[in-house]
């Protein structure tokens, strides 16, 4: 039962990945084509998380193959729950800068 509960977080950190980088090129986009140099404030913070947990994920991620089992568990649960907050606020940053964009 916990190799398919693994699997399953697996996974979802796999899609939670793919929407993490779309939605980060999405802002980049809208702020080059809007002519704003510098993102907001608000954004640019997001922007810093993202890239700081992209490091910090791959370290994690090359964990796993090093810990004991029983460790597993606990870090793909921690991956993933910190990977599912940093894309909803990667979500809100889009949605901000398409708002603000748009005036």
């Amino acid at each position: 039962m916990m190799n398919v509960l693994l699997i399953i977080l697996t996974v979802i950190f796999i899609i939670e990945s793919i929407f993490e980088v779309r939605y980060f090129y999405q802002i980049r986009t809208i702020f080059n084509q809007s002519g704003r140099i510098e993102p907001t404030k608000r954004v640019q913070r997001i922007i810093t998380i993202e890239t700081q947990w992209s490091w910090i994920s791959w370290i994690f991620l090359l964990l796993l193959f090093v810990l004991p089992d029983m460790y597993t568990a606990v870090l793909i649960c921690i991956i993933t729950l910190i990977e599912t907050w940093v894309v909803y606020e990667l979500y809100n940053a889009r949605e901000y800068a398409k708002q603000i964009n748009q005036k």
